[in-house]
């Protein structure tokens, strides 16, 4: 079926962004009920009547000064009876610092302006664990492994469609005091900021570049020094060196590179290309002196320098002059290098940061080959979790990308971090603290205990520095607060110590055990998360209750999670799947997430709320639990409608089953609804900038629910009564859609200079393919209906594989892909007169398969994109490639 609604028809009825105004809000308003209401203990100093004595006096420090002052006044335990002293002397390292506290006085030590500001910042929250104007006497002394703990504005744009905002190009402060004093109180001490060095920068070597770059500097020094004042560094951050693009290649055609999958590279290995990044990044520190430090992804996300093209390094044909003969490790170190070099010319204790995204492609010895060679002063920067491994169901599963719920590290984390002990070299992690693909609809995810296995593993690992998040999983809450407290966190060995001594600061001590318990249980459920990336990216616990629902199937594609204005109405569910898990599968890890969260809830209802943590108890988790009911709900509809299709089990019970989960969803959507409207948050995903679901939107999914059930559910029982098919779609019955008779027939392919026929035998379904030219296809068979295969590759000289840069979104292990591939068996055959180009005899083993008489369908098309049914209406997303339900014919027997 042709879908007729092509975008979603909420896109331009976005809520307004009420939450900006409630991060602008004072952190310290109102006292806790809780607060001072027992008497000193032994061992402790009374504290009330507290004032501050300054005798370290730095301008830096005149937010921390007053937020205390003000948290003291606020708490109602200002006087003149107890002093804090803040004091200059020896400390360990920078941020370090020593608390002495006795009866009479507190005095707290530090050799930085920024050991002042955290030991201040950890006064206050001890005095809010102790529930009172508490402190143990003695000596506290914490210094941080941690040195950069590095986010993200959580509301800044994206430089992405369809806002296509620019953090640096407008006049938006994204960074208001309160919310830098959020930062300031999470323990995060550095921000990062995109842009494009050839917007941000001019150039002597490339002149095209940086031509309104004043704004962008302006604005950007006027936020380093505003950060400053909270303890925040800025780093840049920026995807380079960025390949030339149109005539430019010609202009400046020494700097072209290898091949890679978008075009060329850039050669920052060729005297124009060193020169210019170098020129670049000293320009850089030149016009921002105070910058904290530059953040490159080096490798991955986009193409950039020569070893972007690392599968063609690897087929020893990298087409670059010079950089042929190198291997792909000291490409890219030899890349830092160039980059490195104006910053350290410059400003040399600034921090340059080597982000690898892309090195899950590469293997293990080319990474420590890069590890080797990059330069001593560069930090590395490698996912923590990426390319991972983890067992579910029994199974062992593919994680991809970004998790918060699939614990790591992954092997090549591992393996990165052993190699920077062996070479002596600074090496930092890209995690998500908050929130993650998993689901980012929401601003935190309150799993603490997951976070504390990862920081746990980065300790022993050697790790020294932090990229909290990417767009996402970074808004100021107790999960931001977690990953702060890590840094000075000194005993891994005792987990719920650290959880209750995080639960102490927003709900005190006493309830500390019980929220503890709650997360526990949050945890236990969180961890059967499907550990999927196309789940993540597709699947539906992001926004489910807003999903529309699809009795008779429409075979419409699944909307992207992380971008906002895609239809809801998606029903091909194994889009959010493919080859990681099977849909019984993510039923069954689904309803283990949501039986645990509820179980995680009710223990979170008993325990009395306070101040702001009211919102987090009965908004957060209570949104979670709607949004992880309904995305297992919706996978158990479709699980349901497969077997409804092919006629399994009674099929008036089946459809009893489906309408329940329909009356149930209703419920939800409006709860849900009820629940967003308290908390302006809910629903907002930071890269996508909008939000995926809100009241009005959630009240519409439940009228159009109702409407289902008056429509498809009656015209379907009525079938059932009657004793026709309940869907005709599993019959092979859609009408306007392109057919094909399995015979035998030549068939032109797209064009009459290549054909195709298509015929069966007893053990194979066979591909014949014949062009005038040297080609080759993609075939993706979908023998079972929604459950379609990923591409196979079929190379004119016969060759079949799985592209690298496709099997890794499809989750597919090694293993799998050798499997998938032996199902196919290719004969080259002899071209003819009239067609001396190609002539492929592809076999499909219909055993391997698991070929039945049932209805089946195929995509096929040339490698240069050319589809056997070809049509404008692709949509072309992420990860799914090939898989357009667009271009599948129906393949008649």
């Amino acid at each position: 079926m042709k879908r007729q609604i092509k975008v979603d028809p909420f896109l331009k009825r976005q809520p307004q962004k009420l939450f900006v105004e409630e991060l602008k809000k004072p952190v310290h308003s109102e006292k806790p009920k809780y607060f001072h209401t027992r008497a000193v203990e032994s061992g402790e100093a009374d504290a009330n009547g507290v004032y501050l004595v300054v005798e370290y006096q730095d301008e830096l420090l005149e937010t921390i000064y007053t937020d205390f002052n003000n948290f003291l006044k606020v708490y109602e335990i200002a006087g003149d009876r107890y002093p804090i002293i803040t004091r200059r002397g020896e400390t360990a390292k920078f941020e370090s610092y020593k608390i002495v506290t006795d009866k009479e006085k507190t005095v707290l030590i530090a050799n930085d302006t920024e050991g002042i500001r955290r030991g201040l910042v950890y006064i206050e929250d001890e005095m809010r664990r102790r529930e009172g104007a508490f402190l143990k006497e003695g000596e506290t002394e914490r210094t941080p492994w941690l040195v950069s703990r590095i986010t993200h504005c959580f509301f800044a744009p994206t430089n992405r469609p369809p806002n296509n905002g620019e953090e640096l190009g407008d006049d938006v402060d994204y960074y208001p005091d309160e919310y830098l004093n959020r930062l300031m109180h999470d323990g995060s001490n550095g921000v990062w900021i995109y842009t494009r060095f050839p917007d941000l920068l001019p150039s002597n070597i490339i002149t095209e570049y940086g031509k309104d770059y004043k704004h962008r500097i302006d604005k950007l020094n006027r936020t380093i020094e505003k950060c400053a004042r909270y303890g925040v560094k800025v780093f840049v951050f920026a995807i380079e060196p960025v390949p030339l693009r149109g005539d430019l290649y010609g202009k400046y055609a020494d700097i072209r590179g290898n091949r890679a999958w978008d075009g060329y590279t850039f050669c920052a290995n060729s005297r124009r290309g060193k020169a210019y990044c170098k020129e670049a990044t000293k320009t850089l520190f030149e016009l921002c002196p105070n910058l904290g430090g530059l953040m490159l992804i080096t490798n991955g996300e986009r193409t950039t320098s020569c070893a972007s093209g690392y599968e063609y390094i690897k087929q020893n044909i990298n087409a670059c002059p010079n950089c042929k003969d190198k291997r792909a490790g000291e490409i890219l170190a030899q890349a830092v290098d160039a980059l490195i070099a104006g910053m350290k010319e410059e400003k040399p204790q600034a921090e340059f940061l080597s982000w690898t995204y892309g090195h899950r492609e590469w293997e293990y010895e080319d990474i420590e080959d890069y590890v080797r060679l990059i330069d001593k002063d560069a930090v590395m920067v490698q996912g923590f979790e990426d390319n991972g491994r983890e067992i579910q169901l029994g199974k062992e599963r593919m994680a991809i990308d970004y998790w918060l719920s699939y614990v790591g590290p992954s092997e090549m984390f591992k393996r990165t971090a052993l190699a920077a002990k062996k070479y002596g070299k600074k090496l930092y992690t890209k995690i998500q603290a908050c929130c993650s693909h998993d689901v980012a609809s929401v601003p935190y995810v309150p799993v603490p205990g997951i976070l504390f296995d990862k920081y746990k593993a980065m300790n022993e690992l050697g790790v020294s520095g932090v990229v909290q998040c990417w767009y996402f999983g970074n808004y100021p809450s107790l999960m931001n607060k977690a990953a702060g407290e890590f840094a000075f966190w000194s005993d891994f060995n005792d987990k719920d110590c650290f959880l209750e001594f995080l639960a102490g600061i927003y709900w005190g001590k006493d309830k500390a055990k019980e929220v503890v318990k709650a997360w526990n249980l949050f945890e236990k459920g969180y961890k059967n998360y499907p550990v999927n990336i196309m789940f993540s990216y597709y699947g539906p616990m992001h926004d489910g209750p807003v999903w529309q629902l699809q009795l008779l199937p429409k075979n419409f594609s699944l909307a992207r999670t992380w971008l906002y204005g895609d239809p809801m109405d998606g029903d091909r569910i194994n889009e959010a799947i493919l080859s990681g898990h099977t849909l019984e599968e993510v039923v069954a890890l689904t309803r283990l997430v949501s039986k645990y969260w509820k179980e995680g809830r009710r223990i979170m209802d008993t325990i009395p709320a306070e101040l702001s943590m009211e919102m987090e108890q009965k908004s957060v988790a209570a949104a979670l639990d709607c949004q992880f009911e309904s995305g297992a709900d919706i996978l158990e509809f479709y699980f349901l409608r497969d077997r409804l299709g092919n006629k399994q089990e009674v099929l008036k019970e089946i459809l009893d089953k489906m309408e329940e989960i329909v009356k149930k969803e209703m419920q939800i959507s409006r709860r849900l609804a009820k629940i967003s409207a308290d908390d302006c948050r809910l629903g907002y995903h930071s890269e996508a900038e909008g939000f995926r679901y809100f009241p009005e939107k959630l009240e519409d999914r439940a009228e159009k629910l109702e409407i289902l059930l008056n429509t498809e559910f009656k015209e379907v029982r009525e079938r059932i009564e009657k004793g026709l098919s309940p869907l005709e779609y599993y019959d092979g019955v859609e009408p306007g859609c392109r057919r094909y008779k399995l015979g035998g027939a030549w068939e032109d392919f797209y064009t009459p200079t290549e054909q195709v026929r298509l015929y069966e035998d007893e053990r194979d379904v066979i591909i014949e393919y014949r062009s005038k030219r040297e080609m080759g296809l993609a075939v993706s068979p979908e023998f079972k209906l929604f459950e379609f295969n990923p591409p196979v590759y079929i190379r004119a000289n016969g060759k079949v594989e799985i592209e690298r840069r496709v099997w890794q979104y499809f989750a597919m292990l090694p293993e799998a892909i050798k499997a998938e591939i032996e199902k196919y068996t290719v004969k080259t055959l002899s071209p003819t007169e009239e067609f001396p180009g190609t002539h492929l005899e592809v076999r499909l083993d219909k055993k391997k398969f698991g070929v039945t008489d049932k209805p089946m369908k195929m995509s096929i098309r040339t490698l240069d994109e050319n589809y056997w049914c070809n049509t404008e209406d692709k949509t072309v997303y992420l990860g799914k490639y090939d898989i357009h339900p667009e271009t599948f014919v129906w393949l008649d027997r």
